[in-house]
């Protein structure tokens, strides 16, 4: 039976595990509300492919890191340098680079750059913060850099006590493909490191998409590790017995969500189009590559791969749904999307003030847009907070009945909207469905991020008692509930 107290508080209508009984509410994704560059990556040592990001905040100020590489003629050329570099942000709207003078780059140490290495065969950079209580001072940032070659694949290993001055350990003894972004955090819950990473299998026929011009398919899996040292052998991520779809999974995303027992994902989605090579005439040139990938001899991928973003939720981390439409598409046709390469979002996001005075803070996303024609830029993009998806009713109504639960707290607080015209209703019940006289919300409306949900008796009353919910809705979205 699940339970909710001050670690976890909150419960996302991000799925419907929650729901007993349900007639007439559906699952609602929403879009990101796009806001514009935050950070344009123009300097000589950020190179063509800027990619691979993570944020988090460090008490302080947010921390932005980011993958630079260069390449040594161009786009689609082999590349020249690889380097790890820093932003900061007091309000997950403006970032700076900090001049840090640790590695010489063009005869300069004017930069911010926190690792240089070397290999160009190593291409991916992730930074995570240890919540391990028992983390030493020393390792409590982490960073894992995937090496890949066709006769080498292994996850590097490296060890911070400031997140800028970096020691590498030694590879982890962990299987993989690791070439893209290897996602790994501590699960509180779970007490174990969880590893997010990079695999690849042969495409079922009878599930593959048969648009999709490749016959292998990049997929997510997980390992486990007490220590960091010894992790068990990666299990591909389960998303049941109804999605089969051969769908390529370019990264993760992964990460928990605060007050919840939530994990979400965002991960790039990948397809080769060039069974549909008709379209690109109409699509952007890509410094000529449309064109010379259908030249006799050429690799396809660069000019013919489309890159975009899916969600993926999940309560346990390895039994995960996800959504078939994108989270994220290229948008309208412009001189640098509809390719390879966009579509990676950032994995972490900041809490930022909105952009109108009077209105409550927002989740505030970041999105590569790739290098083709100019630099490649971080955007920023919202949404509501809590508000990857929410329980949806149309005007005809619905209601469900929850699963029994318990709670601490004095109070219940709603994310919810309604139209002028809807509502939504709150009942509490007890163990076997009937309704407790003295808590029904009655019908609410409004549009709020955190409203109060009164009842006729004191809610305290019921701390530590199963109960159930019956919400019932019309044309309004419920995102999530809190006890406080």
């Amino acid at each position: 039976m699940k339970r909710y107290d001050k670690e976890r508080s909150k419960e996302v209508f991000w799925d419907m595990s929650l729901a007993e009984t349900v007639s007439g509410i559906s699952l609602k994704m929403h879009e990101p509300v796009r806001k514009g560059t935050v950070l344009l990556c123009d300097r000589a040592w950020e190179g063509e492919d800027c990619n691979y990001a993570k944020i988090f905040f460090d008490g302080e100020k947010y921390c932005f890191y980011y993958r630079g590489s260069g390449r040594k003629n161009g786009l689609g050329s082999e590349r020249s340098h690889g380097v790890w570099c820093v932003a900061y942000s007091y309000d997950g709207k403006t970032f700076e680079r900090p001049d840090l003078e640790l590695f010489e780059f063009g005869g300069n140490k004017s930069n911010n750059i926190i690792m240089q290495i070397p290999d160009c065969n190593i291409d991916n950079f992730s930074i995570t913060f240890d919540e391990n209580p028992a983390c030493p001072h020393e390792e409590r940032y982490k960073a894992f850099t995937g090496e890949w070659t066709p006769t080498v694949k292994r996850l590097h290993y490296y060890i911070s006590a400031d997140g800028i001055h970096f020691n590498e350990v030694a590879p982890i003894k962990a299987a993989g493909h690791f070439d893209s972004l290897n996602v790994c955090f501590w699960d509180k819950e779970h007490q174990r490191y969880c590893l997010y990473l990079r695999g690849l299998h042969d495409a079922d026929p009878e599930h593959k998409i048969p648009y999709e011009a490749e016959g292998h398919v990049r997929d997510v899996r997980v390992s486990y590790s007490k220590d960091i040292e010894e992790w068990t052998e990666p299990l591909p991520l389960d998303f049941g017995k109804d999605d089969l779809d051969e769908i390529q999974m370019y990264t993760n995303g992964m990460m928990k969500y605060p007050d919840t027992d939530m994990y979400i994902g965002i991960p790039t989605r990948y397809i080769d189009r060039a069974l549909d090579g008709h379209n690109f005439k109409y699509l952007p040139t890509l410094c000529g590559q449309r064109k010379n990938a259908f030249v006799e001899g050429n690799t396809r991928r660069e000019g013919t791969a489309i890159t975009e973003a899916m969600l993926m939720t999940s309560r346990d981390g390895l039994h995960f749904e996800r959504t078939k439409e994108a989270f994220y598409t290229p948008g309208i046709e412009r001189d640098n999307n509809w390719n390879y390469g966009g579509g990676y979002f950032a994995v972490g996001m900041a809490q930022t003030k909105s952009d109108f005075e009077g209105e409550p803070d927002e989740i505030s996303l970041y999105v590569v847009e790739p290098p083709r024609n100019r630099a490649t830029a971080f955007e920023r993009y919202t949404l509501r907070n809590d508000g990857f998806f929410s329980w949806r009713a149309d005007f005809g109504g619905g209601e469900a009945i929850t699963k029994p639960f318990t709670f601490e707290g004095d109070e219940l607080h709603l994310n919810f909207s309604t139209s002028a015209l809807g509502y939504l209703r709150i009942e509490i019940l007890d163990e076997d469905g009937k309704a407790i006289e003295g808590y029904d919300s009655h019908r609410l409306f409004g549009n709020s991020t955190d409203r109060p949900c009164d009842f006729e008796k004191p809610l305290s009353a019921l701390r530590g008692i199963p109960v159930r919910l019956r919400i019932s809705m019309r044309d309004a979205d419920l995102y999530s509930l809190r006890f406080v």
